[in-house]
Order: C-alpha cells, then structure tokens, then sequence
C-alpha cells in the first residue's frame, strides 16, 4: 500500500464522525444515515485518486455524501415518518429536567425534519457543525448568499414552529 493511499484512509477516518453527523442531518434517520455514511465511504474508497490532495477533504467528502443522497431522492420517496423506535430513544429521561431537555430536543429535531432538504442541511452545516458559510457554500456548491439566505429562513421557519 502506498503513503497517499494511507493518508487518504487516515483523513478518511478522522472525518467518519462529522460524516455520520452529516448523513443523519440529511436522511433523519439512524438507519438511512448508516446506509448512507457507508455508501460515501465506499465511494470515496473507489474513488480516492480522484481526490486532489491540495484541496479540502472534508469539504470534498460532503460533496460526494451530498450527490449520493441526491442520487437516491431522485430513486426513491422520502419518509418523513418517525417511527415508534426513534421515538422511544428520544424519551428515555430519569429526572425531570432530562425530560424537558428531551422533549425540547425531540420538538427541535421534528421541526427540523419539516425543513425541506436545503434549509434543513444549511442549518445543520452552520449552526450545529461550526462550519463557516463559505465551507457551507464550497459543500453545497452554491453562492454564500445562497446560505445566508437559506440560513435566514430555516432559523425563522424553525423559530415560528416552536
């Protein structure tokens, strides 16, 4: 194996949990978001001579995780059910205040859900990531206005809603 095939397997690793966060954020689901996560990874393994090491990895793994789960929106319907399964997750609370932390947090995570895809992936990129919106912008592939914008509307849709 050579050094730049390890490296890449190394950056690869390192970027998995920020990945898994990224796939949950687009799917909404544990589960599609494993199958989605393993997809990239695949992907990106097939593919990693592709990768320009110059550039930005994490920004160029995104790209690739966000043109799969476009891939399979166009194949299939999107679910927005929340199953019973996830639903008992999110309630498991011992005391009181974990209960309404919860609660609220579960109320945020269902009105994000009812975000359509774009504000939903902006907001996650920006606000629970940390990312810049020029990294959100260069992931997304659109104008940095666009994630202003974008941005603006998620946070105003999601503020209304609860």
């Amino acid at each position: 194996m050579n050094s730049k095939y390890q490296g890449f397997q190394q950056q690869l690793i390192q970027t998995l949990p920020a990945m898994r966060r990224y796939c949950l954020a687009l799917t909404g689901q544990p589960d599609n978001a494993d199958d989605l996560l393993q997809a990239t990874v695949e992907r990106a393994l097939s593919r990693w001579q592709q990768y320009q090491p110059d550039t930005h990895f994490d920004r160029w793994l995104y790209r690739l995780c966000r043109n799969l789960w476009i891939d399979t929106m166009r194949r299939e319907k999107p679910s927005d059910t929340f199953t019973e399964e996830h639903e008992q997750m999110l309630t498991v609370p011992d005391t009181a205040d974990q209960h309404e932390n919860l609660a609220t947090l579960q109320r945020v995570q269902q009105r994000m859900q009812n975000l359509n895809e774009s504000l939903r992936t902006v907001l996650y990129l920006v606000a629970v990531e940390g990312r810049s919106y020029q990294e959100a912008a260069d992931i997304m592939d659109v104008p940095i206005g666009t994630v202003m914008s974008r941005l603006s509307r998620a946070r105003q849709q999601l503020s209304k809603a609860l």
